[in-house]
């Protein structure tokens, strides 16, 4: 009797579908998720939703100041509604310093390391940085106590990498930058797969690099920011020459076997029906969550500001627009003798922002 029961539990066991890989979860995604901001106060809506992935910060504010997602937390969040799997990836800004960040000096403000360039004049409190220096490699990935081996401890999945463009940013006064972030995103990896071999690198934007065979054999996806609307005006469609460009470059990628995500600002329903079809149509997996990427309908905050302007209350772009930048910035750069306050977003440290 006990070897029949044994018996059948083995040839169930057998015949059960085995949970695929990471890499085979990604490939499947079809519906995913990315929010950094108030996910504290939405954590259980994200949870019950039917997302294949999301992309989430490594840590929140639940009311008793910023502190990392726990293990369990995470590991619960990679579980759909029906039980089935789901990706969880931390989002993990390389190219900037975050002062809200754990790692973050109070003496840096007065006395910054040589490896700070200058603050991001489109993200306050975000500061570009020299990513080829020991001091900044250490902080992230290379030393004991690296963030990256804090997220992988806490149980996610994967990195999403964010600023990995900033080559492009400095590149003028660092020419030898693009090769060196091709660089620093191998190291990153490499040091991430020696822990788990499994582990996932989505890295956003940069898709220039993409003409590196070996940099697109190391990344698991690429996510494009603003591919059809949005470079030089939220809403506004982009120019066709620099959507090609971009789409030239990203089927690079899938036509290696690899996912291409795509994030749109909009605010309009129509505008993001058909860009979701258009997405569809290049194979991509899109997404349109709102530019403060706090979980919100951007629709409806759309509304809301339209309501704010009518009843004449001064409205002031967020940051990270292309509004904002146009009004203050060349490019990252901070224009001379502006010293404005913009509406908070992602430039508040995320204790501020929930």
């Amino acid at each position: 009797m006990v070897v029949a029961v044994t018996a059948a539990i083995v040839m169930l066991w057998l015949v059960m579908p085995s949970e695929p890989t990471r890499s085979e979860a990604l490939a499947q995604v079809s519906r995913w998720t990315y929010q950094l901001q108030d996910f504290a106060s939405t954590m259980q809506r994200v949870a019950r939703s039917d997302s294949d992935m999301l992309v989430i910060d490594y840590a929140i504010d639940d009311g008793d100041g910023l502190k990392p997602l726990k293990r369990e937390t995470v590991e619960a969040l990679k579980r759909k509604p029906d039980g089935s799997r789901r990706l969880v990836i931390a989002y993990f800004s390389v190219g900037e310093a975050e002062e809200y960040r754990p790692y973050w000096r109070v003496d840096w403000n007065s006395s910054p390391p040589d490896w700070i360039i200058a603050e991001n004049c489109r993200w306050p409190k975000n500061h570009l940085v020299k990513f080829w220096d020991k001091g900044w490699r250490d902080i992230i990935f290379a030393g004991e106590t690296a963030y990256l081996k804090a997220i992988q401890d806490a149980g996610f999945d994967g990195v999403y990498l964010d600023r990995v463009d900033v080559y492009a940013d400095i590149a003028d006064r660092f020419p030898e930058a693009r090769q060196r972030m091709i660089s620093f995103v191998k190291d990153l990896a490499a040091i991430a797969r020696a822990r788990d071999p499994d582990f996932l690198v989505v890295v956003q934007n940069a898709e220039e690099l993409l003409d590196d065979a070996s940099y697109r054999h190391v990344i698991s996806a690429v996510a494009k920011e603003d591919l059809l609307h949005g470079v030089n005006e939220t809403g506004k469609r982009n120019p066709p020459a620099m959507i090609e460009g971009s789409t030239r470059l990203l089927d690079q990628l899938r036509d290696d076997g690899k996912p291409v995500f795509a994030v749109e600002y909009l605010t309009n329903a129509e505008a993001i029906a058909h860009a979701s079809s258009e997405l569809s149509e290049l194979d991509y997996i899109g997404v349109f969550p709102p530019r403060a990427l706090d979980g919100s309908d951007p629709v409806k905050a759309k509304i809301n500001s339209s309501e704010a302007a009518a009843s004449d209350q001064p409205v002031t772009p967020e940051t990270g627009t292309p509004e904002y930048a146009s009004a203050r910035c060349d490019g990252v750069w901070k224009r001379e003798g502006n010293s404005d306050s913009a509406r908070s977003s992602r430039d508040l440290p995320p204790a501020a922002r929930e």
